[in-house]
Formats: C-alpha cells, sequence, structure tokens
C-alpha cells in the first residue's frame, strides 16, 4: 500500500512540473518577441495594470530616440473585441494614467513622437517599455 502512494505522489509530482515547465517558459520569453510585430489586447491590459513599472522602466532608459517609440491606436489592437476588458481596466487605472500623463509630458522624446502622430497626451492611457529599451505607446 505504501509502494503505491509513493508511486502516486511520485506521478503527481511529475505531472505537476510538467504543467509548471511551459509557464516557466512563457514567463522567460522577452516582451520585445511579444510586441515587435504587433501589440496585442494582452500587452495592453498588461501595460495598464502595470502603469508605475512602466514609468519606472521608461524613467530608466539611456538614450531614447524618435525610432525607439511607436504609437499604436487602441483601436486597432482591439479591433472591436475586448471592449468590456478595456473599459475595466481604464476605469481601474484613471489616477494612473493621469500620473503617466503628467510623465510623458516632462519627456521630450516621446512628446515629438506624439506630436509627429498628431497624439495628444491626453489619448496616451499606457505605455509598454520593452526590453530591449523600445517604447510602444497606447493611445485612444
Amino acid at each position: 500500500m505504501q509502494n503505491k502512494q509513493v508511486r502516486l505522489a511520485s506521478m503527481l509530482s511529475a505531472g505537476i512540473l510538467m504543467l509548471g515547465v511551459p509557464a516557466v517558459t512563457l514567463m522567460q520569453e522577452p516582451a520585445s518577441a511579444q510586441t515587435a510585430t504587433q501589440a496585442t489586447v494582452g500587452n495592453l491590459i498588461s501595460a495598464l495594470n502595470n502603469i508605475a513599472v512602466q514609468i519606472t522602466n521608461l524613467e530608466a532608459l539611456n538614450n531614447l530616440t524618435v525610432e525607439n517609440v511607436r504609437v499604436v491606436n487602441v483601436e486597432d489592437v482591439l479591433n472591436g473585441n475586448n471592449v468590456e476588458a478595456l473599459n475595466n481596466a481604464l476605469n481601474r487605472n484613471n489616477v494612473e494614467i493621469d500620473v503617466l500623463r503628467r510623465s510623458l509630458n516632462n519627456n521630450e522624446v516621446i512628446k515629438n513622437v506624439l506630436n509627429n502622430n498628431d497624439v495628444a497626451i491626453n489619448d496616451v492611457v499606457a505605455i509598454e517599455v520593452l526590453s530591449g529599451g523600445d517604447v510602444v505607446v497606447f493611445a485612444q
């Protein structure tokens, strides 16, 4: 009986480890690989839910250039889907979004990119600073 319990425990442990491996692998994938070609709803919601971290990451960047910044229209990312999730994230983070906008107002590179794209700072809802130093600006 005890031998069966040991085997069962071993199989359960192996199963748990197998389930955990893909999660660890996904977490180690660089953010730039996820957004280099296309911004997603997941990137947007994650950026909205981590505004303070993204501001800190932006402030830590050295040598940010206009070429490192990409403006993404939120509606293009949503493509008619997940509007409720976006609205919930916007409502939940409205104070942080105001802090983000004030921070961006002090960043000349971001302001230049926004101006070049005819986007007002008040239209920005989130940013994502990628591991390579590029910045995605999400605007409505």
